[in-house]
């Protein structure tokens, strides 16, 4: 990965080329996205506008043939990220943004794609539903489905934002500023007022009927932010790799749940900075 973005890096011809082709594979999509973040942190938003266009062509022309927008929308929330965390130089900023992004991109994908859309909601209402008989569970409508639906969509594409975003800031410091990258993300700290605004959110949308999947959207600073955290508490303990690995397979297999327990976590670092606690433990 280090060899494809020093290549990238070389100039504008190689990071346009590299860019569309990846794009234009369905699984690759999201590396492209990467490497147009990659041309924005590094060389500024016009040059990185300029490779932005090259991926975003064969994104079109699959949209065209096969009407799904998700890739696009995935491009332009990773360069738009990518802005922003360059202006604001703030992981805080910048994961508001993708979870607005997110957002916005579920509403774009809903009116770009609404046949890809209803089809995956007729089917996340079947699951739904069948669960529900087996478990004697409340009854998901077809209106709860689509709301629970685009609350995925938003979701996932909100992770794919900042997971691109991250691969980019990454690629940044290995070839410019190594140890930057871990620096930033492990002393990243989401102060209480800062997480006043999403706390409410996540609070409404509980509260709501028919919008409680939402909260997953709102909660992907604290998911962020909690694992660099998570990070820094292993390493100052100098905990093995095996450690990590559970970590994440914990978070993928009982999101839900973990999500939850980071979100606590987060909340509960901006009060009282469990980092400084650590280490004047330790000393």
């Amino acid at each position: 990965m280090r060899g494809l973005a020093a290549f990238v890096m070389r100039g504008r011809l190689q990071a346009s080329a590299v860019a569309a082709l990846v794009s234009a594979l369905p699984l690759l999509t999201w590396l492209g996205a990467s490497i147009v973040a990659l041309v924005v942190l590094r060389r500024g938003n016009k040059e990185g506008l300029l490779v932005f266009l090259w991926a975003f062509l064969p994104l079109v022309l699959m949209y065209q043939n096969g009407g799904d927008s998700s890739g696009l929308i995935a491009l332009l929330g990773a360069f738009f990220t990518a802005v922003v965390l360059r202006l604001s130089v703030s992981w805080v900023v910048t994961l508001y943004a993708a979870v607005i992004a997110a957002v916005v991109g579920s509403l774009v994908f809903m009116q770009l794609s609404e046949a890809i859309l209803t089809a995956f909601v007729e089917w996340y209402v079947d699951v739904m539903q069948g669960l529900a008989a087996d478990t004697g569970g409340p009854v998901v409508t077809s209106a709860a489905g689509q709301r629970q639906a685009v609350s995925y969509l938003a979701m996932g594409q909100g992770y794919m934002m900042v997971l691109a975003l991250m691969l980019a800031r990454w690629w940044q410091s290995v070839l410019y500023n190594p140890g930057g990258f871990k620096q930033e993300v492990q002393q990243t700290r989401l102060t209480p007022k800062a997480s006043l605004p999403l706390v409410l959110v996540m609070a409404g949308c509980l509260v709501t009927d028919g919008f409680g999947t939402w909260v997953g959207v709102a909660s992907i600073p604290f998911v962020v932010i909690g694992s660099g955290l998570v990070h820094w508490i292993l390493g100052s303990q100098n905990r093995s790799n095996q450690w990590f690995v559970m970590y994440y397979v914990t978070l993928v297999m009982f999101f839900q749940l973990a999500s939850a327990a980071l979100v606590v976590l987060v909340i509960a670092d901006g009060f009282i900075d469990l980092r400084q606690r650590i280490q004047s433990r330790e000393d």
